[in-house]
Formats: structure tokens, C-alpha cells, sequence
């Protein structure tokens, strides 16, 4: 499905200022200052917000920044990290979170599925563009690891897991909708047809449309899914539509099935709020909200949603943590990528 652009002149002038010499000089900035801010000279990604501990998501988002905006020392230098100090699981999956103050740094030993799912599909879209074909085996390597440990059928849905531990109770099924990085599942769906992809990503709207609660039907940060189908919002964690699920729209959007997954409560939920910005939670159980609006990464991915890719930050500011920074970037590109063809053709040396 191609993604509509907004409004047309808009999207063929970033398009071409992706490209053109002078454009993407423009455009390299906000990666450069993004690179320079939260990215090691060694290719560790800082999360400012948490104690600048490094996890997998932080990883594949980087990755991904860099292969669009054409940066493959960057590229080459994230994913040497990564390799290096997450690739330390014997389930093929990647450790989900370095801690620079322990020893060893890599104390859990599980992975978080969005982010191997983020880093796989960096490596895809970096073995086309750069004709390097073992980057592309290591993104199959990955992906058949999260299709062997992470996808598991329950209550007549295919689920990903957020963990290949932890998540799984004697009754039910703990989710984070988020972690359905969509527009990944749509293309591992194009090349890997025969794959549990293109399930997944269908499941995941299903879930979206029947996974609302609260006085504006909003979608929890971590859902629970019961064996008869059942869905609740998760107990062990804040009942909210808020740091988690805000990525929810934004994949959704990125892979252009808002009307698909159902995004209209979000938007009018986001939309409702007259002379303010929206809070950055809600609670889906007593209406309580924060006292605090959503960061600017956030009102990114509202603009998105809203179709006002007109109001999407071009620049950082230092108020910008790495959460918010990656939502901000995020949004751009989905906003104003073009399509990928990537299907259509073989990585070569």
C-alpha cells in the first residue's frame, strides 16, 4: 500500500532534500547533532533519560537513522557495538540492556523483541541499499531466531512475545503492542512471504481494534491476553496509554495501515484538547492524566498521525532527552521517506 503524502509539494521537497546536495546537507544536521549528542565514538547509543544505560532499541533506531540518511562509517560502527557486547545470547537473539556501571555491564540475560525485530530490519534495508550481502544474512539469522523464540499462538491470535522469558503466566499472555514494529512486518512479509510475518502484522491491527479502554478507547501500554481471547489491560504495570503505546501510531502510520489498525480514537483523543497539548499519559482505569504535556518527540508523532507533517521539529533542542529526540526522528522519516522497493531486488557486492 503507498503511503499518502501530505501535502504533495511538501513531501517531493524533503523527498529531494534527502537527495540533492545542497537538501541533504540541511537534512544530515539533525542526524549529526542526534550522533553527536547520543552515540559513542565506539557506536553505543546513550538513553540520557536512564541513567545513559544502552539497549537493543536504542540500537536498531540509530541503525536505522543512519541508513537513511546514508551514513554507513555510523551504520558500520552501531552495529560492531551491538554485535560485540549483545550478541552474547545462545538463542540468537540480542541481549536487551547494557549497563555501563555493572560488571558485567550485560546483567540480564534476555533480549526485548522490538528491539531485535528493529536491528533485523536495519540490516535488511542496509544490505540493499549498500549491496552487502552479509548484512542480509545476518538479518534472516536474527529474524528466524525471533520467529523461533518470540512468536507464539495464543487466544486465537499470533503474539509476539515481549521477551523469550518473563512473559508468559500459567493463565495469560502479557504484550506491549509497541513492540509490533509494523512497518518491519511488512516488509520481512514482502521478502519472506512464506514467513509468520504478514499473520503477525494482521494480528496486531485485530488486537489494536479490540484492545480499548478507558473513557477514550485508547490502547494500553502492556495489554493481557487470556486463553479464551479475553484482553485486560495488563496488572503489573501503570494502566496507561503513554511512554509505550505512543509508538503505536507511529509504526502504524510508518507503514501506512492507519485505517487498517484503527487509529481513530487516538486521533480524536489527541485532538480534543483545546489550548493545550495533550498530557503524556493517561490512565485507562480512573481518567487520571500527567501533569506534565507530551515531549516534543510525542507532539511528533501526534503531528504524524493528525497529517500535519508541516508541524514536525526539523531541528533538536536541548531540552530533547534520547526518547524524545528518537521519537522526533522517527516521525520525519516516516512522514517523508519514499517507499522501498527493497523487495524488488538483490543485494550484490
Amino acid at each position: 500500500m503507498a503511503r499518502r503524502c501530505w501535502p504533495v509539494l511538501l513531501c517531493l521537497t524533503l523527498f529531494a532534500g534527502f537527495n540533492s546536495p545542497a537538501g541533504a546537507e540541511e537534512r544530515y544536521s539533525i542526524w549529526r547533532d542526534y550522533a553527536a549528542r547520543f552515540i559513542t565514538d565506539e557506536g553505543r547509543v546513550l538513553d540520557t533519560g536512564n541513567n545513559n544505560v544502552t539497549h537493543t532499541e536504542g540500537q536498531g533506531w540509530a541503525m536505522l537513522f543512519a541508513e537513511a540518511f546514508n551514513d554507513r562509517a555510523r551504520f558500520d560502527a552501531l552495529w560492531s557495538w551491538t554485535q560485540a557486547n549483545l550478541d552474547v545470547l545462545d538463542s540468537g537473539l540480542l541481549a536487551w540492556r547494557y549497563q555501563p556501571d555493572q560488571t558485567p555491564p550485560v546483567q540480564d540475560l534476555n533480549n526485548a523483541s522490538d528491539g531485535d525485530l528493529l536491528i533485523a530490519w536495519a540490516l535488511h534495508r542496509a544490505a540493499y541499499k549498500w549491496r552487502e550481502p552479509e548484512y542480509e544474512h545476518l538479518s534472516i539469522r536474527l529474524r528466524q531466531a525471533i520467529q523461533r523464540h518470540l512468536i507464539r499462538d495464543y487466544g486465537g491470535y499470533a503474539l509476539l512475545l515481549p521477551a523469550r522469558d518473563g512473559f508468559v503466566r500459567e493463565d495469560r499472555v502479557i504484550v506491549n503492542l509497541s513492540y509490533w514494529v509494523m512497518p518491519a512486518l511488512r516488509e520481512f512479509a514482502n521478502v519472506d512471504p512464506g514467513g509468520p510475518w504478514r499473520r503477525l502484522l494482521l494480528d496486531g491491527e485485530r488486537l489494536l481494534r479490540e484492545a480499548r479502554f478507558g473513557d477514550h478507547a485508547l490502547p494500553p501500554d502492556w495489554l493481557t491476553v487470556y486463553q479464551d481471547g479475553r484482553l485486560e489491560v495488563a496488572q503489573d504495570w501503570p494502566p496507561r496509554f503513554g511512554f509505550e503505546a505512543i509508538r503505536v501510531p507511529l509504526y502504524v502510520v510508518w507503514a501506512g495501515r492507519r485505517r487498517e489498525a484503527g487509529m481513530a480514537s487516538i486521533r480524536a483523543y489527541w485532538q480534543s484538547p483545546v489550548g493545550r497539548e495533550p498530557a503524556a499519559w493517561v490512565n485507562l482505569i480512573n481518567g487520571e492524566t500527567a501533569e506534565y504535556p507530551l515531549s516534543r518527540g510525542g507532539l511528533a508523532v501526534r503531528s504524524l498521525l493528525l497529517g500535519m507533517p508541516g508541524k514536525l521539529p526539523q531541528q533538536l533542542r536541548p531540552e530533547d532527552d534520547y526518547y524524545s529526540a528518537s521519537l522526533l526522528i522517527l516521525s520525519m522519516l516516516a512522514a517523508f521517506l519514499p517507499e522501498p522497493t527493497l523487495s524488488q531486488a538483490t543485494p550484490t557486492r
